[in-house]
C-alpha cells in the first residue's frame, strides 16, 4: 500500500470516529458529539449522519451535545442544518444533552430552536424516542425491588 492510500486510510479512519453514528435501537440513531464543531467537522457529520439514515431506514436520531464544549451561533446553525437535512429523508431529530448553560447561551445568542425537540439526558431522549415508535418501556417488579 502506498503512503497516500495509508495517510487516506488513517483520516477516513479518524473521520469516522469524529463523528460515530450508532443505531441504537431498531429505527434509532445516535450521534455523540465530543469536542468542538467546525465546519468540516459539521459537513462530514452530516453526510455520514444522512447516509446511516438511509441505510438503517431509522425513523429518529439523537444528536447528543453534552460533549461539546461550547455551543455558539456556528455550532447552534450547524445543528439546525442537521434536523433539516434528517427531516428531509424523513427522520426526526431530537437534540439531548443539553445543560442549564448550554441553553442559556442559545436564549442570550437569539437563536431558536424552535420546532427541535430537546432532552437533558441520552435516557430521556431515548425514552421519547422509543415512545414516538409505539414501544413500551416498563420497569417490572423484579426491577422495582432492587432499584
Amino acid at each position: 500500500m502506498s503512503q497516500s492510500a495509508t495517510i487516506i486510510e488513517q483520516r477516513q479512519t479518524i473521520d469516522a470516529l469524529e463523528t460515530p453514528v450508532i443505531q441504537i435501537w431498531d429505527g434509532v440513531l445516535a450521534l455523540p458529539l465530543i469536542g468542538s464543531v467546525d465546519t468540516r467537522r459539521a459537513q462530514l457529520m452530516n453526510e455520514q449522519l444522512l447516509h446511516r439514515i438511509v441505510e438503517t431506514g431509522s425513523e429518529i436520531v439523537l444528536v447528543d451535545i453534552s460533549g461539546v464544549p461550547v455551543v455558539d451561533t456556528a455550532v447552534s446553525r450547524h445543528l439546525l442544518e442537521t434536523v433539516a437535512a434528517a427531516r428531509l429523508l424523513g427522520a426526526d431529530v431530537i437534540i439531548v444533552g443539553l445543560s442549564a448553560t448550554t441553553a442559556m447561551t442559545l436564549v442570550q445568542l437569539g437563536e431558536s430552536l424552535s420546532g427541535v425537540t430537546t432532552r437533558t439526558t441520552m435516557a430521556k431522549g431515548l425514552q421519547l424516542a422509543l415512545k414516538q415508535l409505539g414501544y413500551v418501556v416498563e420497569r417490572t417488579a423484579d426491577a422495582e425491588r432492587s432499584a
